[in-house]
């Protein structure tokens, strides 16, 4: 299917240009998904005979397992577009395929080669039409032409379809200045009509939740749902909702099982960016339905997060506004590891934002975050310098001020008092944040767990958001690791920790736990390999110093920490 030709097929007044990879009628783009056009290109090049589903999903999804939904999606798009709504076209056979039934004819050079193109015209056709515009004169031109001098009655119905699809489509609304996203209704197969409650309620579910995360612009579910059980093409309900990014779905449910499947669509790149689906047990209904929106939302927001900022980094910096700065800076804080120059490239970015909106409570908070980074990196300047915890700590709380509703910034003041040794007060932030967006996450929250003395807690949260999240960043895998280990669990603590140290070059929490560890396990050679490291890093290491560093709220695990350390020879 991704060979390159040049060859055009013809068929009932439209054409299919392969190279071009284009549906055309009456030089005019008809809009169809790009695996659409796939299975229309298939079932054209095999005009006349029966292909079956498995055959038609081997040709274009390659490699790729789909189910039988997604065919069925794809043909309901290729019918809208080509105005086959009796499916004379496309035919279905019952339990085996599709039968792509109109006359095809190859080779055909141009847009639309039919018996009278519209160059054939005069500019104002026979009947009159002065004073209409260009548009209604094309249409009323096409419409008393004598279509048996074309190519059939049906010909002249589906290329009116389409241009009067053209004329009618609503006039782009502008996309909002931060991720915008419509939810469509969830498709249900089988089952009673009547339990239609169950996929609607996933869809107003889904919406809800996606609601509580303030930097996503959510159309209303009313809106929404004036597509449901119609097959429109996605850019097109892109263009009318006014947003970038659709999720769509189908639920499928029997007596015992059900199958949920969602999809993310980057609908201004005709783009897949994701699609999951879940397999559950009916048993406790709603408590299943929790659990696949709050799955598939939290991907969801990696997912458009990364594709966001894929887009921003795209641009040129002089076309940055504040919310493409805030996801740059983002960008530099997220990645480990960090250097003080990318903690000061990203508070430039984050002091920008805040230039151009002095109330972007997300810069606000972002701009904390660097503070307290400058605070902990042992290279900058602001290492340990008591301000700059206290300006992280103001900047937190400033950012609150701006928008108390916004869970980062309650995420990133709790950790930040925790540092200044308010543990308590810390996890009650943490606490009030996941109030706000049960969907929210934060890996911070599971290091803080770790040091105030609830290290199965601490897994257990890991453990979730890492499987939630399939961006996760290294650090993840360390702070894992370190539950494990205060947890007393070394042989599932050293692998994560391991892991984690490989990845991240230069990190020295993760050697020192990486020591102490290996010691607890009685591999003398790996613990003195990362002790030796992390004697390069800080040579005045103590274990003392360490310890005050953490700050370990819980003694049993302060004391499991330098039996570790005292074990492969670092100093108290």
């Amino acid at each position: 299917m991704d060979e390159i030709t040049h060859t055009v097929f013809q068929f009932e007044g439209f054409t299919l240009d392969r190279m071009r990879r284009l549906l055309r009628a009456d030089d005019q783009d008809v809009e169809l998904r790009a695996k659409s056009f796939d299975v229309l290109l298939y079932l054209v090049e095999n005009a006349g005979r029966l292909v079956t589903k498995n055959e038609i999903i081997q040709a274009v999804w390659l490699d790729v397992v789909v189910t039988d939904e997604s065919l069925t999606r794809c043909i309901s798009d290729v019918r809208h577009a080509v105005g086959d709504t009796n499916q004379k076209i496309i035919k279905t056979v019952r339990r085996r395929g599709y039968l792509f039934a109109s006359p095809v004819a190859q080779g055909i050079p141009g847009a639309l080669a039919v018996a009278y193109s519209v160059a054939e015209e005069p500019a104002v056709p026979a009947g009159g039409s002065e004073g209409k515009s260009t548009a209604e004169a094309f249409v009323s031109k096409w419409v008393f032409r004598p279509w048996h001098a074309a190519a059939g009655a049906l010909t002249g119905i589906v290329a009116m379809a389409a241009i009067l699809f053209f004329l009618h489509l609503p006039a782009a609304l502008t996309l909002p200045d931060r991720p915008s996203i419509a939810v469509l209704p969830f498709v249900k197969y089988g089952g009673d009509a009547t339990q239609d409650y169950f996929s609607d309620g996933i869809s107003e579910d889904l919406t809800t939740n996606l609601s509580k995360f303030g930097e996503l612009f959510v159309i209303s579910r009313d809106s929404a749902f004036k597509y449901k059980g119609q097959s429109v093409d996605a850019r097109r309900i892109a263009r009318e909702l006014g947003v970038r990014y659709l999720l769509q779905g189908s639920v499928r449910k029997d007596a015992d099982r059900m199958r949920i499947t969602a999809e993310l669509v980057d609908a201004s790149a005709d783009k897949q960016l994701w699609a999951e689906h879940y397999d559950r047990a009916v048993t406790g209904v709603f408590a299943v339905q929790d659990d696949v929106t709050q799955n598939i939302v939290v991907t969801l927001i990696s997912h458009i997060t990364k594709s966001e900022l894929d887009r921003a980094l795209a641009k040129p910096p002089e076309s940055l506004a504040a919310y493409e700065d805030n996801l740059r800076a983002n960008a530099l804080i997220k990645n480990m590891p960090r250097d003080p120059a990318a903690i000061e490239a990203a508070r430039a970015l984050y002091e920008q934002a805040l230039a151009t909106d002095p109330r972007y409570a997300r810069a606000m908070q972002g701009l904390a975050n660097t503070y307290y980074l400058s605070w902990e990196d042992r290279g900058s300047r602001e290492f340990q310098q008591q301000s700059a915890l206290d300006r992280a700590q103001s900047l937190a709380q400033q950012a609150i001020d701006l928008d108390g509703a916004l869970s980062e910034a309650h995420a990133t003041l709790g950790w930040i008092l925790s540092r200044q040794g308010h543990n308590s007060q810390g996890i009650a932030e943490f606490e009030r944040a996941f109030e706000l967006n049960p969907n929210f996450v934060d890996g911070r929250f599971g290091l803080l767990l770790s040091h105030a003395g609830r290290a199965p807690d601490a897994v257990e949260y890991m453990k979730r958001i890492m499987r939630l999240d399939p961006f996760y960043p290294p650090n993840y895998t360390y702070w894992l690791g370190k539950g494990y280990y205060f947890m007393g669990k070394y042989e599932q603590a050293i692998e994560l920790i391991r892991s984690a140290s490989a990845r991240l070059p230069g990190h020295e929490p993760s050697r020192v736990l990486l020591a102490a560890v290996a010691a607890q396990l009685g591999r003398q050679e790996e613990a003195r390999a990362a002790a030796l490291e992390v004697i390069q890093i800080q040579p005045d290491f103590t274990i003392a110093g360490w310890l005050k560093f953490l700050n370990l709220s819980d003694p049993a695990y302060a004391d499991r920490l330098a039996e570790g350390l005292r074990k492969v020879g670092l100093p108290d």
